[in-house]
């Protein structure tokens, strides 16, 4: 069995005149939510044997504050900024195939491209649907399961095992 962590970066700040959207930076509402969900993960035990993350600052900085426990592998995916939800797939496969042992990935990334590879990843059942039918929210986590390899995932082979949200949790 094999698990994909799908985790969207959590609340950003507005971007400055001439800041570059990529140079945002957390919140303080953003770095609470982050360290929830790494609780929450810690609770659940819950762990990625890889992380892929995008390199954008606000991703990495949700990274930081989730703080996993090593040992995990982790690589900034610029393709995960700025390419859509089939890169992120293959970004799972690639992952699967360089690491034959990793049973499971974690994606830091970015709307829609969570939303779109989740609903891509469980079918097409809108009630399986309903943890993020009004958007991916920021810091939600989503966890899939499938009966094969991360190499060999498919969309609409897996089972959402768990979904977590901080804004549910009222920071």
């Amino acid at each position: 069995m094999s698990q994909v962590f799908l985790l969207r970066h959590a609340k950003a700040v507005w971007p400055s005149p001439g800041q570059k959207d990529f140079d945002r930076t957390l919140d303080a509402e953003g770095m609470d939510a982050a360290k929830l969900v790494g609780q929450e993960l810690k609770r659940s035990g819950l762990k990625p044997d890889i992380v892929l993350c995008s390199p954008a600052i606000r991703a990495r900085q949700t990274f930081e504050y989730v703080a996993l426990e090593t040992p995990f592998i982790l690589d900034i995916a610029e393709k995960l900024y700025s390419a859509g939800p089939d890169a992120y797939l293959m970004a799972v496969r690639m992952a699967g195939l360089e690491h034959e042992a990793a049973n499971s990935v974690m994606l830091v990334g970015h709307n829609p491209m969570m939303e779109e590879l989740a609903i891509a990843l469980i079918g097409h059942e809108p009630s399986v649907h309903a943890p993020f039918m009004s958007g991916f929210p920021t810091a939600g986590l989503a966890v899939i399961s499938f009966h094969t390899p991360l190499a060999d995932i498919r969309p609409g082979t897996g089972t959402l095992q768990a979904f977590f949200s901080p804004a549910e949790h009222h920071l």
